[in-house]
């Protein structure tokens, strides 16, 4: 029997699933039925219930006391929210016995729902039926009281009416001792079940008004489709590392319902977008009534129409059929005028265009208070063009969950076996985190028991880069691309991964392709990534797929090019050439060859000896990088239009030929790691255009003499150099807005016409040997980031001067201060770290100035040995997030803490033993290491907490791990 009604189930949801009604075949399988029971009236008028069709929820009630009052109530409600409620509409007759239909029908539900009456214990019938139920919930079946005018005590203790009942059923012999005994052992159980499961008891008082019996019913219907899982959606049973994720998201949706809410998710093809937003769907969809998901928007608005799609959400959120409509206007009507007021779960996966969330959310997103709307989509832009607020971006899994994922896939356990553990980390690399190639990949292995030879083909065939069944998922976020964008794609995959962004931009500003729309398009559709330090980066396989595409205009392998140069005929399509020889590296490349190349504007060349009789009229960027052998630049007198040199690593290049005065449209030069280079070159200083000149890692001692810098400059980095000192003529770079000394190890002053830099938004001294700040840096009214950090303890800065209110971000370590800084003016501070480390000899102090003055915090970083306690306005900096106090050793208190803090980190303060964290709601980490708290007050309230350690010993290990997380915080400034 069981057996026959499972394959009914599984034929069912088949024929949905073909028919676009998947969702609705699922949630039947969760439960049985549409019951109830009727006692000694005329029966309601009900449909007829289809044939061997199953329930979910059986109510059993009293007919006198409610069959048309909350009984009818409950069963409408129930069935126009899609539950399969069985109701007896059966008029009983004495002496009837409980028939075997309804038996049936108790025993396939998944949730019994008696309703508690007055005279409910004075029917044999109901309490037949309950004894039933109990007997099935020992089974797995659910039972969720209603308490209607009657005190759950009554039920309980069997008084009043239940117990002058049961003792009438006696008394006139209707039954025999042994049903008596079972009807008080069912009522008997539902007291546990009562005081077990409060959240499954509902109680109405015998006073109420028809309002508060509705919403008696409505949180009726809510719990019910809450215990049936009713929307709940297949994921696949090998997920991996979602957890965070999915908190996160629920951090951004947070528990304040009173408007609609739409959540973004979007990422690149087969990144997993879909499979998070269905693991949110499933948590939330138990608290909502009315939940839609609308799977493959893209695909299936392609192939049936976005209509086809507005009827299905109609009919999803309605619980019943309704005339179809027939054209776009007509379905957004439709969803404006009948959902304004529904409270509903949404989830729409990949959605590619603006115009399909206008037809299926209306065009202001018409539902009511409490809608929660997912959206998955590979485009960025389509959110924001929607005003989408809250969005999520899914980057790639890291190494350890991308193994983990794979090995679920290929031998449906956590870990590879130790014999395919190197074999199965070869190929989570060649995957780079992403989750749908670990699962082709872990899929197609899976299939081969494990045989050597055939893992050892794959894994070379995966080497070579090619998995023909991501392709075609890559190749839809390509082919969205207009020409231009799809022209910078395949530049950045041929030529620019790991390049500095601007290098790229020369080129494709002079081919008119508008890149930093371009750029900001491919970031938006997760095609690429710019990082941090401005390189640009791409997914290997997104690589692989631009490759492919376009083999013709951009010769990346060297053979290709020097064939295309040797063969001396004019190739108008070739814009970009890069020769990297490898270990092949002498070439002489012909004068004729470049000159056939009309068009050619990007050329890298890593050759240890190359001739330079070349010349490309039109080049604009140059990169001669790790040409070890050269030891002068050639004659570029032959490259007008050059924009960019690039000569980095050329570790024995000890000269910059003249023919460098020529490049009058010159505005990019780096020599990093130019370690013979000890001169400049006095032509430097007539290149007008010059704005950036990167001298790091060089043996450049001086800038000054015959040698004036071009006033054009806007960033200048001498770091790691040998300079001694900078001269006064520095003043005279008026457009200089970034200066890096950073690492300089025989600098020890900054001029005073430092203050004359009045565009410079950037000053970084760390691990330098400066001694001395000079008082005219309070004139430097644009300055945003300073960083002072001291290269050794030799250094003794003792005091630090009034800085420029402009700051946003000051980090400041030094040993040798005696006092504490004022810094209260700097009152646009976003992050601010200040780390004296002294000893705590000195005078104990409190924080000597207002903390609420700085109320655009979002990083405090404090190391005061001396310092006695903070400021009590720490709690009144509504933008911290991140509060880092380390070597504090006389901090014995600190106040309320900022509910906006998600990082707290409390290290070696050695005098605070007591803490109060229970208003940090959204603390995602906390480190307590080498401080004696003994008093933590509400950390059992973190609900948000991913990472926590608290640990009295020193354990000097996390604290260097934290504090160097810490100061590469501060250098990639996440919080200015």
């Amino acid at each position: 029997m069981k057996s026959a009604f499972a394959q009914l189930v599984r034929l069912w949801f088949f024929i949905f699933s073909a028919t676009g009604r998947a969702m609705k075949a699922i949630a039947s399988i969760f439960g049985i039925g549409e019951a109830g029971s009727s006692r000694n009236q005329k029966p309601m008028q009900m449909p007829e219930a289809v044939e061997g069709c199953d329930y979910e929820v059986f109510l059993s009630f009293s007919g006198p006391d409610t069959r048309t009052g909350i009984t009818d109530h409950l069963y409408c409600r129930l069935k126009d929210a899609g539950v399969r409620t069985y109701l007896d509409n059966k008029e009983l007759r004495i002496g009837e016995e409980i028939g075997p239909e309804l038996l049936g029908a108790i025993e396939q539900s998944k949730i019994s729902i008696p309703i508690f009456s007055e005279g409910y214990a004075s029917s044999k019938w109901c309490l037949n039926e309950l004894a039933h139920m109990v007997g099935c919930r020992r089974k797995g079946q659910i039972i969720t009281p209603l308490f209607y005018h009657v005190k759950p005590s009554e039920v309980r203790y069997l008084t009043s009416g239940y117990g002058e009942a049961l003792l009438a059923h006696k008394d006139k012999k209707r039954v025999d001792n042994a049903t008596i005994r079972k009807w008080r052992a069912a009522l008997k159980e539902i007291n546990a079940i009562h005081k077990l499961h409060l959240q499954l008891l509902f109680f109405l008082p015998p006073v109420v008004s028809t309002a508060h019996e509705g919403q008696l019913v409505k949180h009726i219907v809510t719990k019910v489709l809450s215990e049936l899982k009713k929307a709940y959606l297949v994921v696949t049973d090998s997920l991996v590392g979602v957890d965070h994720s999915v908190k996160e998201i629920l951090g951004m949706i947070g528990t304040n319902m009173d408007d609609v809410k739409i959540v973004g998710i979007h990422g690149m093809g087969g990144i997993g977008k879909t499979t998070l937003a269905k693991v949110v769907y499933n948590k939330l969809s138990r608290d909502f009534a009315h939940c839609c998901y609308l799977d493959d928007v893209r695909d299936t608005s392609n192939l049936k129409g976005i209509v086809h799609l507005q009827n299905r959400l109609i009919s999803n959120l309605s619980g019943q059929a309704h005339p179809p409509v027939d054209c776009v206007d007509e379905g957004i009507r439709m969803i404006e005028e009948r959902f304004s007021s529904l409270e509903a779960l949404i989830l729409l996966d990949d959605v590619d265009e603006n115009s399909q969330l206008s037809a299926l959310l209306g065009r202001c997103c018409c539902f009511g208070p409490g809608t929660l709307i997912l959206i998955t989509t590979r485009n960025e832009i389509v959110l924001r063009k929607f005003d989408v607020k809250l969005i999520y971006p899914v980057g790639e899994m890291d190494l350890k969950r991308s193994l983990q994922l794979f090995s679920k896939h290929a031998f449906r356990r956590d870990h590879p076996p130790l014999e395919k553990l190197e074999q199965s980390r070869e190929i989570v690399k060649i995957a780079q985190g992403l989750p749908l190639v670990l699962e082709v990949m872990g899929s197609a292995l899976s299939l081969c028991a494990q045989r050597e030879d055939i893992w050892n083909e794959y894994l070379e065939k995966w080497k070579k880069g090619r998995i023909e069944a991501i392709q075609s998922k890559l190749m839809i976020s390509y082919e969205a691309l207009d020409p231009c964008q799809k022209q910078i794609f395949l530049d950045i995959a041929y030529l620019f991964i790991g390049y500095d962004k601007n290098t790229a931009m020369y080129l494709w500003e002079d081919c008119e392709l508008f890149p930093a729309h371009g750029l900001e398009v491919l970031q938006m559709m997760s095609l690429i990534k710019i990082e941090k330090d401005n390189k640009l980066w791409m997914h290997d396989h997104l690589k692989d797929l631009g490759r492919e595409i376009a083999q013709n205009s951009r010769l990346w392998n060297y053979k290709e090019a020097l064939d295309v140069i040797q063969r001396k005929k004019g190739n108008e399509k070739v814009e970009a050439l890069c020769l990297e020889f490898g270990d092949c590296r002498e070439y002489r490349l012909p004068l004729e060859g470049f000159t056939t190349l009309p068009n050619l504007r990007f050329l890298r060349v890593d050759s240890e000896s190359f001739n330079y009789d070349w010349r490309a009229c039109k080049l604009k960027v140059l990169n001669l990088s790790s040409c070890t052998r050269l030891t002068k630049t050639p004659d570029l007198s032959e490259l007008p239009t050059l924009e960019r040199l690039i000569l980095d690593e050329c570790q024995e290049l000890a000269e910059i030929d003249s023919s460098i005065g020529e490049l009058k449209n010159l505005v990019f030069l780096s020599l990093i790691g130019c370690q013979e280079l000890r001169h400049l070159p006095e032509e430097l200083g007539g290149l007008p255009s010059l704005t950036v000149l990167l001298l790091d890692r060089t043996c450049i001692r001086e800038i000054s003499g015959t040698i004036n810098l071009p006033t054009s400059l806007s960033k200048l980095s001498l770091a790691m150099t040998s300079i001694r000192h900078l001269p006064d003529s520095i003043g005279a770079l008026t457009s200089l807005n970034h200066l890096s000394l950073s690492r300089c190890s025989w600098i020890n002053r900054l001029p005073r016409s430092i203050g004359q830099l009045h565009s410079l938004t950037e000053l970084d001294l760390s691990y330098s040997t400066i001694s001395g700040l000079p008082d005219s840096m309070e004139s430097l009214e644009n300055l945003q980031v300073l960083r002072i950090f001291p290269t050794n303890d030799s250094i003794r800065i003792s005091a630090v001067p009034k800085l420029p209110v402009s700051l946003t971000s000051l980090a400041i370590s030094l040993k040798s201060l005696v006092a504490i800084p004022d810094l209260s003016n700097l009152i646009n501070l976003k992050q601010l770290v200040l780390l004296m480390e002294g000893p705590c000899e000195l005078e104990q102090v409190p924080l000597p100035w207002r903390l609420g003055r700085l109320s655009k915090l979002q990083l405090l970083a404090l190391s005061i040995p001396h310092m006695t306690n903070l400021s009590r306005e720490l709690g009144a900096l509504s933008h911290l997030k991140f509060l880092y106090l380390q070597d504090c050793r006389s901090l014995q208190c600190i106040p309320q803490i900022s509910s906006t803090v998600s990082k707290l980190h409390i290290l070696g303060c050695w005098s605070l033993t007591a803490l109060d964290i229970s208003n940090l709601k959204n603390l995602s980490e906390l480190y307590i290491v080498g401080t004696p708290v003994e008093d933590l007050s509400g950390r059992e309230q973190l609900d948000n907490l991913l990472e926590c350690k608290i640990e009295k010993n020193d354990n000097y290990s996390v604290q260097y791990t934290l504090r160097r997380n810490l100061i590469e915080m501060v250098f990639h400034e996440e919080f200015a």
